[in-house]
């Protein structure tokens, strides 16, 4: 059993933020509170509002964290990723894209990305905007789609791909469509597009948006991570990777992390090991730090998050930190916390049979002792904490 998590890559500050609830998609996998066809689009000054705060907020929380200087954390020190719904739907999205673009200069270091977080579904004007504006992009690939979208999708991948976009593919993994998505990933690896395969419907298993796997499927899906892992700790032998057949959910064989980041996890025993798909993912009561790197804004609810999925508050309990409207409350009590050294520890609220999801890899740990030890791996001054 592991007890502690550490993040040995893509150290930054992760914002994402939900531009809109509206899509072009209606996936069998996506919770109705996700997405839908008719939500209005937000004021454009609220959005510029709101991005000055993101910018004051991250600039306070990294300007106590370590400056990463090596292998792929490069310089960067912070990523806003513009997410839904779908993002590109925004009829506000490329005005407000060059706007966030321009703010950004003023971010310590200057070390901040503008991402996109999106289902590739649009049109190739669209497709050239992306690569003029932004630095990065997460195209997730949906199966469910109808074959001209899905060969649209792949076109923009290819064609944004050629013209030297950094972009990542999330090949959304489904039953029923499983030897497609193994094509669509043997393409992928073939260009040498980075790609991340991923089990659709890791919600709990009573869940309504839960989807069931053949013991085939999940085994290949365990075993394309055990050969990650394994490359990972430059081991020679490949442990056995067969799935139970009393398993047929995502979450029972575990989660890769979603951004492809390298983790250290340490077991009871004290043996560390590398990896980038995490089988054991429940962490009901263990100190985290997902506040360090993650924060979320929705502006469809008008709220702010510490994480959008675990919903995790200082007090134990889940849900938004704040109002949009009350940026500037948030933004005082994070510098009395900062300057008082009374900045609190996250203690995560997850009921003990809820799997952690995105924020997985933040570093975590259920030993107190051994959580100090992994964040100062982060955090320059440690007497800033309440512990």
């Amino acid at each position: 059993m592991i007890n502690t998590i550490d993040l040995l890559t893509d150290q930054k500050m992760q914002v994402t933020w939900d531009l809109n609830r509206r899509c072009n998609y209606d996936c069998s996998y996506c919770p109705s509170h996700r997405h839908d066809n008719w939500s209005p689009f937000p004021d454009l000054d609220i959005l510029k509002k709101t991005a000055s705060f993101v910018l004051d907020y991250c600039n306070l929380l990294t300007s106590y964290k370590k400056s990463y200087n090596n292998g792929d954390c490069s310089h960067q020190r912070l990523s806003i990723s513009f997410t839904g719904g779908e993002p590109t739907m925004n009829p506000h999205f490329l005005e407000f894209a060059h706007f966030i673009g321009e703010e950004k200069k003023r971010y310590v270091g200057n070390y901040a990305g503008i991402a996109l977080t999106t289902n590739g579904q649009y049109s190739t004007i669209m497709a050239k905007n992306i690569v003029n504006n932004f630095d990065f992009a997460t195209i997730s690939y949906h199966a469910e789609a109808l074959p001209a979208q899905k060969k649209k999708v792949l076109e923009n991948i290819e064609f944004m791909h050629s013209k030297g976009f950094d972009l990542k593919v999330n090949v959304m993994f489904h039953a029923e469509y499983f030897d497609e998505c193994i094509t669509v990933c043997d393409r992928l690896k073939e260009l040498d597009i980075k790609f991340i395969p991923r089990l659709i419907g890791e919600q709990e298993v009573n869940s309504s948006v839960a989807h069931k796997y053949t013991q085939e499927q999940l085994t290949w899906m365990k075993t394309f991570w055990d050969e990650k892992n394994n490359k990972l700790n430059e081991k020679d032998t490949v442990k056995n990777s067969e799935v139970s057949a009393d398993k047929k959910f995502a979450r029972q064989v575990g989660r890769p992390c979603c951004g492809g980041r390298n983790l250290c996890i340490t077991n009871d025993n004290g043996v560390e090991e590398k990896a980038t798909f995490i089988e054991h993912t429940k962490f009901k009561d263990w100190y985290c730090s997902v506040n360090w790197f993650f924060l979320h804004i929705d502006t469809q609810t008008n709220s702010i998050w510490h994480h959008q999925t675990c919903k995790a508050r200082f007090d134990g309990t889940r849900g938004p930190i704040g109002k949009i409207g009350q940026t500037d409350m948030i933004l005082k009590q994070l510098k009395e916390n900062l300057e008082n050294k009374t900045m609190p520890i996250m203690v995560c609220p997850l009921k003990p049979e809820q799997h952690c999801g995105c924020g997985l890899c933040t570093p975590k740990s259920k030993d107190l002792f051994k959580f100090k030890n992994v964040l100062s791996n982060h955090i320059d001054d440690m007497s800033i904490f309440n512990m």
